[in-house]
């Protein structure tokens, strides 16, 4: 019995493995596709990730199946439990990074040839690379079993906020622009983090109700499509 708890548990480890080095390749990738200006590169980037992403909506629903079964089946020792719940933690929000890498893909492939997106791409690329080394220590604190890591992501946590502010609103003192639109568009970029604030809040309360299906019904709807089509 406890040769088959090793290998479920190895399973767990990695297929987690597998998910977090493709959402690291993925948000690689995002870079590239933010400088690059060839059409031929961008469509075989964005190729690339929509199959990446593919994957990684489906590894998060093995790992979920993974994590049930070992803790059904071998009744693992604490450590180990703490250990799988941190790994299914952790895959939830690996698959939400993959959710907003996709929809930055989506946006980028809108507005690549305005003249916004050329006048600020150069500050948002800093703030998606601070982003990714974030998550990049955040996944090395647990594979190192360095806490450290994980205390300099929390920690850098409100800078890259704060970089969001600065780096949108000095591009708009730099602006030639009347302080009427200035401040119009100030008031707008703090209207979108709220908006984007309660967005976050209704995914929660949607991963809330797909839990809740799954417990009572044993059926996992996510990355299906159900329900999504119809709203009241």
């Amino acid at each position: 019995m406890s040769e088959k708890k090793e290998q479920a548990l190895n399973e767990i480890k990695n297929s987690f493995s597998e998910m977090a080095g493709l959402v690291l390749r993925q948000l690689t990738l995002l870079e590239k596709l933010m400088g690059t200006g060839d059409e031929d590169t961008f469509n075989s980037l964005i190729s690339e990730m929509d199959v990446a992403e593919n994957r990684i909506d489906n590894l998060e629903v093995v790992i979920g199946e993974q994590f049930t079964s070992t803790i059904v089946l071998f009744q693992p020792v604490a450590s180990d439990v703490r250990r799988l719940v941190a790994i299914y933690r952790m895959t939830v929000n690996l698959e939400r990074i993959g959710d907003r890498i996709h929809n930055l893909c989506r946006i980028i492939g809108t507005i690549r040839n305005t003249t916004e997106y050329a006048s600020t791409s150069s500050l948002i690329g800093n703030m998606l690379a601070s982003g990714s080394i974030m998550v990049e220590k955040a996944l090395l604190s647990f594979t190192n079993s360095d806490p450290d890591y994980a205390i300099w992501t929390i920690k850098n946590d409100t800078v890259v906020d704060e970089m969001n502010h600065k780096l949108l609103l000095g591009h708009l003192r730099r602006e030639n622009i009347d302080d009427k639109t200035r401040s119009m568009v100030q008031s707008y970029i703090e209207l979108k983090d709220m908006i984007s604030n309660i967005e976050r809040i209704a995914d929660h309360a949607t991963n809330i109700a797909e839990a809740a299906i799954y417990s009572l019904q044993g059926t996992d709807i996510r990355h299906t499509g159900i329900g999504k089509e119809e709203t009241f």
